[in-house]
């Protein structure tokens, strides 16, 4: 009988309960591509994405920060978050550099091949820059047929 009174007072407790709501840009994160500019003196550098006729300033960690500053004149996709005046940026990759597709990844060794490693899994490089053998570890982005070179390349991050 104590069942019967209860159930149904719960079920209406429940109902009367409503999941908080967020706004789903308050969940996810936002996301710009263009080529970033380094600007401003040796001093004081400030990172901007160019992107048409707009210019963003990007504010990133210290370790993305100097990571970023190496790749001016890569074309990018920073994700993030929007803030006024500024877009702080929470990871990127490299797309394009001078108007031709790049992969962005990490240097490693599966035996005695080299591979790429990548956020969507290892590409293996048929024919890498011989200087790639020395930089295991290394977050590049590289361009060219990854299957049997020649390939471009340039540093991301140095292997530490």
């Amino acid at each position: 009988m104590v069942a019967g009174i209860v159930a149904p007072l719960m079920m209406v407790a429940m109902g009367c309960h409503h999941a908080s709501r967020t706004s789903s840009a308050a969940i996810e994160p936002d996301s710009l591509t263009g080529i970033v500019a380094v600007t401003g003196t040796a001093f004081e550098q400030h990172l901007v994405l160019r992107s048409g006729d707009s210019a963003t300033r990007l504010s990133a960690a210290i370790t993305d920060s100097a990571a970023m500053s190496r790749m001016g004149g890569v074309e990018v996709l920073v994700i993030g978050r929007r803030a006024p005046n500024l877009f702080r940026v929470e990871r990127f990759t490299a797309v394009n550099v001078a108007g031709s597709p790049v992969v962005d990844g990490f240097v490693r060794l599966d035996g005695s091949r080299l591979v790429l490693e990548t956020t969507h899994g290892p590409i293996p490089l048929g024919n890498p820059p011989t200087a790639l053998r020395g930089m295991i570890g290394a977050r590049i982005w590289i361009g060219g047929p990854l299957d049997k070179g020649p390939n471009t390349y340039g540093v991301i991050v140095p292997a530490q």
